[in-house]
């Protein structure tokens, strides 16, 4: 199994760092502190860093083809102007349910926007995975920790993580009509105290999988489940991480301050800080969110 270690890319204090993606016209990381309430985002040239606070936990964030960015917030989806920094709302989302928020998405290769939910205390069952473009459709109920998403380069599989069930699923998907079906496990975690969290996939199709409680990222074959590579991160809460930078061979990973206690954190000093790791493998481009006029 090939093991490499993840540099300290941006040290930082995030709570719950999350939602890590490349923004190709941007050319930057973008990420969330989702109780830290802001959305950030970091050149990895430069290594200049911008956030913006926002009024509520901000699941996860993803880029729209009209130059905007797409926030999932406790309550609603909506879209962050890039100029003026103007929210305007897309959709309510589980409004009603004051105790959910939204977790991690991403949108698939027509634009739809995935995006799931769960509740502030973990309650097995009480959030769902949802699909929107112009309309909010609920496709998995009974979802306990939404997490990972992505599909395989053809377009025909999804794959998808609920942390509490400590595997990964893979879907038959259908692109025209964002059909889903043929639900089964390719791969189990097992090691204690180790859970599946944000997830990304490379242009072989193999899944990168952030393991929260494992100070890693796993590497697995979506084919046969099997685990390939590990990336060790300097920090036990790894949330999520991303391709990108130039040649899409940069992995970004986001980790979390939450969840340690004092001797814990002093123990390891850069929770909730940004890494990076050279894996010499390429990731694929994230698709943008399109809206339906």
């Amino acid at each position: 199994m090939n093991t490499q270690r993840a540099e300290l890319f941006y040290k930082s204090d995030l709570i719950l760092g999350e939602g890590a993606i490349w923004h190709p016209q941007r050319k930057q990381f973008l990420y969330v502190d989702i109780e830290g309430k802001k959305l950030g985002s970091i050149d990895p040239v430069t290594k200049f860093c911008e956030e913006i606070p926002l009024d509520r936990r901000i699941g996860t964030v993803v880029p729209a083809a009209n130059g905007n960015l797409v926030v999932a917030l406790q309550g609603s989806i909506e879209e962050l102007h890039s100029g003026s920094g103007e929210l305007r709302k897309l959709s309510d989302i589980e409004k009603n349910l004051a105790e959910n928020r939204c977790n991690d998405g991403k949108c698939d290769a027509s634009g739809r926007f995935w995006v799931g939910t769960m509740h502030l205390e973990s309650k097995p069952n009480a959030g769902a995975l949802y699909c929107y473009q112009g309309k909010l459709q609920k496709k998995i109920g009974g979802v306990s920790i939404s997490n990972g998403i992505c599909w395989s380069p053809d377009n025909s599989i999804m794959y998808y993580i609920d942390s509490a069930e400590y595997n990964i699923k893979a879907y038959d998907f259908d692109l025209p009509s964002g059909n889903i079906s043929n639900e089964r496990i390719i791969a189990e975690i097992k090691e204690p105290g180790c859970m599946p969290d944000g997830m990304t996939i490379d242009e072989e199709g193999n899944l990168w999988v952030a393991i929260w409680g494992g100070c890693c990222v796993h590497q697995y074959n979506a084919r046969t489940g099997e685990l390939m590579g590990k990336i060790t991160v300097d920090a036990p809460n790894v949330t999520s991480c991303s391709f990108g930078g130039a040649d899409y061979r940069q992995l970004f990973i986001t980790t979390a301050r939450t969840g340690l206690n004092k001797k814990e954190l002093e123990q390891h000093p850069l929770s909730g800080s940004l890494f990076m790791a050279r894996t010499g493998i390429r990731g694929v481009p994230p698709n943008y969110f399109k809206e339906i006029i």
